[in-house]
């Protein structure tokens, strides 16, 4: 969409005025001037030598702002109706604004001539600009006091900056000043001497009128181009092209531009807000961004898409008086990950539909049988996400139209057909093949992820300590092959396959070679007390034993030998884990909450009638 923007030019002079005046301000999302003394420099350097600069960027305002604003740094606060706000070229325009009103109070510039400083080893090349740290002296002044002392200056060279201000022409002033030594005393009665004295100082001051008065006009008279949006670009497109355009080293983001506006229209602190947040529910950060998981909830809850145009539109008074019902949404969404063995974000599928389920959990009921029912609504919904391609693409515009869908569900005036995710003819869970040719559960694929996450399910037993997984020693959990990636490498068969994958401590020796699977699994498990304990242990991964007890032995043999021994044994195994995936999925993507039994007597039911 084409936002009518303009190409124009404009002086610093009129820049100063429409700073001084009020008509330009600050959006109060941008945050405060960060350019160091030498960028500073540099840009000064650049205006006197009228060499080109940066193009600045307006927002026309018409009759209404469509942003809170402040003045620039410094500048003063008036009460005259603001034409612009500045989206880009804080930095420049603050920094100028400060440099010729000479108004820093850790430091001030000057234009160092060469032909005007007494030091000789100081006859640089060209004209450059100074710049001088000061601080308060206690007195009302400036140290070191030579700064505000004409007469210092000039013998280093060092015209202020602050004679450049088109606004205020103090030149005079100031060379009379800086001249002053050189006039002749009283005690000079000659008159011949007298009127040589005087034509010196005449002389010298005309030269100094000669160098600063053109410098001056050319600060006035030089042109800052800038691009003018008009004032019916959307507040969302301003925001983004703002953005988009901001340069800074760290460049802001959305939330960073709400929480601004948040404290400006209602005078919440969002930073404070999710400070207490992480404090009183740690486990929402477990899993997402909290700073952006509010924005996301918020935005869907609102009927906004959870991105950062559906942030912009937000009303941020309903983001306020919603946020402790949303916060509850959140908290209730991690609580069910974690009843459901997703631990944290590096093992979670896909962060997409977290938030639209948080925004279904914030607005249901928080017991009884309603909470039942949005529970289960919302798991169903999570599965389902994890086990379908329904978030490949153009997914804030799909979780948008899901949580309408779900919201309407719970409300009692839509349907569980209404919700595409649901839909299976559209969005089919994945077959047999496609689970066994789902890759390592390291990388970012949400079905390798979605795998995984149905063998932490029921607890995922540790093979060797008999812990269960957990949000304390998740992180302690290694992924291993359960068919040794050794062996199958021998055999010239990939090992990387999500089902070939198990969650595990490390407590053995990890030399153990090429090891046969189950007699690999038994050392692992530390010589476990029997059989039992050591399938016990391996179908809490949803990890078939008879299909690991059966492989092998695989003897020393090489080659398509050993590849005709091995790939038998490792397609079954994947094979029969796939139905025991499957048979979970299918019965989580209906929202229910199945036994481990269940799942494993259903999949051998199965494997019988095969």
């Amino acid at each position: 969409m084409s936002t009518g923007s303009e190409a124009l030019n404009r002086t610093v002079n009129d820049w100063l005025g429409l700073i001084s005046s009020g008509r330009l301000r600050l959006p109060s999302f941008q945050r405060g001037t960060a350019w160091d003394r030498r960028r500073v420099q540099s840009m000064i350097e650049t205006i006197v030598r009228d060499l080109p600069l940066g193009i600045t960027l307006v927002l026309h305002v018409g009759d209404e702002e469509q942003f809170h604003s402040r003045p620039l740094e410094t500048a003063p606060e008036t009460v005259v109706t603001v034409t612009e706000h500045l989206l880009d070229g804080q930095q420049r325009l603050t920094a100028l604004w400060r440099a010729l009103k000479d108004n820093n109070e850790r430091e001030s510039y000057f234009v160092h001539i060469p032909n005007l400083d007494d030091n000789p080893d100081n006859d640089d090349d060209r004209m450059t600009v100074k710049v001088q740290p000061v601080s308060p002296d206690g007195e009302g002044g400036r140290k070191p006091r030579w700064v505000d002392d004409p007469v210092q200056c000039l013998r280093q060279g060092l015209i202020p900056v602050r004679l450049l201000d088109p606004d205020h022409d103090d030149t005079d002033a100031w060379v009379q000043k800086a001249t002053a030594p050189l006039e002749p005393g009283d005690d000079l009665t000659d008159i011949v001497e007298y009127k040589k004295a005087n034509d010196l100082v005449r002389t010298k001051r005309d030269h100094l009128n000669k160098i600063i008065r053109p410098m001056r006009e050319t600060v006035k008279h030089f042109n800052l181009p800038y691009l003018r949006l008009p004032a019916s670009t959307p507040r969302d497109v301003a925001l983004s092209v703002f953005v988009n355009m901001n340069t800074n080293a760290r460049p802001l983001t959305a939330y960073d531009i709400i929480v601004a506006e948040l404290e400006n229209r209602t005078g919440r602190r969002l930073h404070e807000m999710v400070h207490a947040l992480n404090a009183h529910a740690p486990a929402i950060g477990r899993y997402l961004s909290v700073s952006e998981a509010v924005l996301q909830t918020s935005a869907l809850m609102q009927g906004k898409q959870p991105n950062q145009r559906g942030f912009y539109d937000m009303d941020l008074h309903s983001f306020a008086q919603s946020w402790d019902s949303m916060t509850l949404g959140l908290t209730r969404l991690a609580s069910l990950l974690e009843e459901s063995g997703i631990l944290d974000a590096e093992r979670v599928p896909s962060v997409v539909p977290l938030p639209v389920a948080a925004a279904i959990l914030a607005q249901a009921a928080p017991d009884g049988d309603a909470r039942a029912v949005a529970d289960r609504l919302a798991r169903r919904y999570l599965w389902s996400s994890f086990f379908t391609t329904r978030y490949e693409n153009a997914a804030a515009t799909r979780a948008a139209a899901d949580y309408r869908n779900l919201r309407q569900v719970l409300d009692g005036t839509g349907k569980e057909g209404d919700v595409s995710v649901f839909d299976r003819t559209q969005y089919p869970l994945p077959t047999i093949a496609e689970l066994m040719a789902a890759r390592w559960p390291k990388s970012k694929r949400t079905l390798s992820r979605a795998v995984l996450a149905t063998s932490t399910y029921f607890g995922a037993r540790d093979f060797a300590d008999d812990t269960k997984v957990s949000a304390v020693n998740i992180r302690q959990r290694e992924y291993h092959h359960l068919f040794r990636d050794k062996l199958l490498g021998d055999a010239g068969i990939d090992s990387f396959l999500a089902l070939n994958c198990a969650l595990i401590t490390w407590k053995t020796n990890r030399t153990i070679g090429r090891l046969d699977p189950i007699a690999y699994l038994e050392a692992r498990a530390g010589r476990a007390p029997d059989d039992r304990d050591v399938r016990d242990r391996l179908e809490s991964h949803l990890v078939p034993y008879e299909r690991l007890a059966n492989a092998g032995p695989y003897p020393d043999i090489k080659g398509e030998e050993l590849r005709a021994a091995v790939k038998p044994d490792f397609d079954a195994f994947l094979s029969v884990r796939a139905e025991l995936v499957l048979q979970l999925a299918t019965e989580l993507c209906d929202g229910r909450q199945p036994h481990l039994r269940d799942v494993l007597d259903a999949s051998a039911g199965r494997e019988e009638v095969r």
